[in-house]
Parts: structure tokens; C-alpha cells; sequence
């Protein structure tokens, strides 16, 4: 792991953006288009503007989310919709969003969707990753068993958050470790400490960081206490 540590958030965040940028402008240097993968969270209000008002060629750029919860996207707890008003609306109006979650019938319906919209966008070039002080990454939380992070070889799955109010669609934890480029942004001492346990352990789906950090030792992690 590539670890960079900063003294307060607003440092943190403007590297994090340029660090952002230059992966996506590196990729774009290489291929006709590119992918990007953002969460949501309250970090990400922070980073995504700093990094929407970069000089890139935001048409050449499909965006999606590492995780969303699913309900509409103007919904507050939607992350579609933060992505919308912290990054499409401040400079990157011209990238093209592809949701990962979008109103569907059913569960499967639902799963199926995304995997007919996020194929051909995927693997994503580039992910910004934010992490919950119980490790979970995206919307793979704690659990007992791996398979909890998997869905048949596809894309996504759906989960549920152990204390909130809406369910889930996440991006699977192999997916994530497909990803070319990774950054993860950690704030806050309860968050910290959770990085530190899975630092120091062996990796464990009850520490579900821990499982992306053995399998990419690549990580680019910005950390801000």
C-alpha cells in the first residue's frame, strides 16, 4: 500500500483530486475513453468538485459508482444524486454518467440492469473508494463469509447496511480488484484504527478493506485523521 498522510481535510482532498486527475488523464493519454468510479459519503463532497474543475476532457469519461443505495436518485441518500450536484454540475458536465442502480420491478430486474449498463464500461480505469470505520469498502460489509462479496462472476450485488434504512447495490469485491487505478481516502480516527487492524492482521471478510488491500498491495491510500 501507498500510503500518503496529510494534516487536515482540505489538504487531503486537493491532493487526493490531482492525484484523481492525473490517473484519469493518464488512462485518457492511453485509450480513446475511460472509466471512472466514485462513491458517495460526505468525503466525496470535498474531493469531487476540486476534481470536476480539472482540466480533462471530461467527454472522453464514463462515470459510475462503486456502490449506491437504491432508491431514486433524488432521493438525499442517493449517491447518484451527489454525484450529480458535487461533480456533473461543478465542470464535468460533459462526462457520461451511467447509474449503477436505476428504478427496477424486482431485485433481479434491478441486477440484471446494471449488468447490461455497466458492461461495457467495465472494468473502471480509475476508482475513488472511501471506507466505513467497521472496513467496509463500497457496500461490502462485515461478514462472516467472502461469498457475501461475490455474485457468479457478474459485476454487482445487492447488500444490506447492518445499521441503515435503505438497501444496497455495490460492486463486487472482485470487480474492485479488476479496477486499473485505485485510491481509497480515509478520515477520521475511528476509520484510521480500522486501517491499522487490518494493517497489521491477516485479511478477514469481517474487515472487508483488508481483503482489497492483500489483493491489491498497489493501493494508493490518502489519509487524513
Amino acid at each position: 500500500m501507498n500510503r500518503f498522510d496529510f494534516p487536515d481535510p482540505e489538504t487531503c482532498a486537493a491532493a487526493l483530486a490531482d492525484a484523481l486527475g492525473a490517473a484519469v488523464a493518464d488512462a485518457l493519454s492511453r485509450k480513446p475513453r475511460v472509466t471512472l468510479a466514485l462513491s458517495g459519503g460526505r468525503s466525496p463532497e470535498n474531493v469531487l468538485p476540486l476534481l470536476a474543475a480539472q482540466k480533462i476532457d471530461w467527454a472522453r469519461v464514463d462515470v459510475t459508482l462503486v456502490d449506491d443505495r437504491r432508491v431514486a436518485a433524488g432521493d438525499p441518500a442517493s449517491n447518484a444524486g451527489l454525484v450529480e450536484r458535487c461533480f456533473l454540475r461543478r465542470g464535468a458536465a460533459a462526462a457520461a454518467f451511467v447509474p449503477i442502480w436505476t428504478d427496477a420491478t424486482s431485485p433481479g430486474g434491478a441486477l440484471a440492469g446494471a449488468d447490461q449498463r455497466l458492461k461495457a464500461i467495465l472494468p473502471a480505469d480509475v476508482a475513488y473508494l472511501g471506507m466505513g470505520p467497521d472496513g467496509h469498502i463500497a457496500s461490502l460489509f462485515p461478514s462472516a463469509s467472502p461469498e457475501k462479496f461475490e455474485r457468479d462472476g457478474s459485476a454487482v450485488i445487492l447488500s444490506e447496511a447492518p445499521s441503515a434504512p435503505h438497501g444496497r447495490i455495490s460492486l463486487t469485491l472482485a470487480e474492485l480488484t479488476r479496477i486499473s487505478k485505485l485510491f481509497l481516502h480515509v478520515t477520521g480516527t475511528a476509520k484510521m484504527e480500522a486501517l491499522e487492524q487490518a494493517l497489521s492482521n491477516p485479511p478477514t471478510p469481517m474487515l472487508p478493506v483488508s481483503l482489497l488491500l492483500h489483493a491489491r498491495p498497489d493501493l494508493e491510500t490518502f489519509v487524513c485523521e
